[in-house]
């Protein structure tokens, strides 16, 4: 990219030097090819470049002692499908396991397509490697596939525990007042095209958890975490993805205008945080500008 950088602002200079006003159109012509095929050739070249893996530091009120220092892999827009395949997952699960996570969650949009076609791409999942296993909600594309419930029995037959409504507490063998609730929804998008037996059902996602434990939420689109903190509910830690960070110029404006949290981390109020993933892989289009394929690392500390 800075060779096709420097290329441009070489002829740009050359550009105002020429006094012919068609030959100075012909060379802007020329010069906006030219940085149209340099960002193109970036954006490419950064769908191809192995996720970046970032750390976050997160302080989380009655953090049990036993659980100071819980890492969490945050996965989330992985989109298994025509272009993102089984390399690209050996990829993540090999970077995954590098890390030694406490747990590993994925927040939604695994895959683009049915289990026919994408069960061969998404197995390597099963090798995911954490203390206390890995856990998965859905996305708006895992209801735009519609096979969403032949994928939550894939899943669980890899190891994976499905979250849909439901709550885990963890560790599992510990005392209520050594664990926290991890608490995962179906994705909004399941409400709008009325798919059965799914939804956005917070009140029954949360059903059993302490209001003396921190409460973990995965919810994949941020407007789900506004309506969730919005709720009646304690939620500490909310971790979402969705955005993809906008993923390329002009998209960055839409996603950071339509969605209440847009990237990384945000407080909310006194004792709460949500943590916007920008995406482990991309969708559409193999191309990522001024945005980059993200594995976070999350680490909860307790708060004083």
């Amino acid at each position: 990219m800075a060779t096709g950088l420097v290329l441009v602002t070489i002829l740009n200079f050359f550009i105002k030097q020429v006094s012919d006003q068609t030959l100075r159109h012909r060379a802007a012509v020329i010069m906006a090819i030219l940085y149209a095929m340099t960002m193109s050739m970036y954006g490419f070249y950064n769908t191809r470049k192995l996720p970046t893996i970032t750390h976050t530091k997160i302080p989380v009120k009655d953090l049990p002692d036993n659980l100071e220092g819980l890492k969490i892999t945050l996965l989330s827009d992985i989109h298994l499908g025509p272009v993102n395949g089984r390399r690209e997952m050996v990829q993540i699960v090999k970077m995954v396991n590098n890390i030694q996570s406490d747990m590993v969650v994925m927040v939604g949009d695994l895959i683009d397509g049915g289990l026919n076609e994408l069960s061969k791409a998404a197995a390597p999942i099963k090798n995911i490697k954490s203390k206390y296993g890995t856990f998965f909600v859905t996305g708006n594309h895992e209801y735009y596939a519609m096979d969403v419930d032949n994928w939550f029995v894939y899943l669980e037959s890899k190891g994976v525990t499905v979250l849909h409504n439901s709550n885990v507490h963890l560790p599992k063998n510990a005392p209520p007042s050594q664990q926290i609730c991890l608490v995962g929804t179906d994705d909004l998008e399941a409400v709008r095209i009325q798919y059965m037996g799914h939804g956005f059902y917070l009140d029954k996602a949360m059903e059993g958890c302490s209001k003396d434990q921190p409460v973990l939420l995965l919810a994949h689109q941020p407007m789900a975490a506004k309506m969730a903190f919005a709720s009646k509910h304690r939620i500490d830690l909310i971790l979402s993805g969705h955005t993809h960070g906008g993923q390329m110029f002009p998209l960055v404006i839409g996603a950071y205008l339509t969605n209440p949290y847009y990237l990384g981390l945000y407080p909310h109020g006194r004792n709460s945080h949500i943590y916007v993933s920008q995406g482990t892989n991309f969708w559409g289009i193999p191309m990522r500008t001024f945005t980059s394929r993200e594995i976070a690392v999350i680490t909860l500390t307790r708060k004083n």
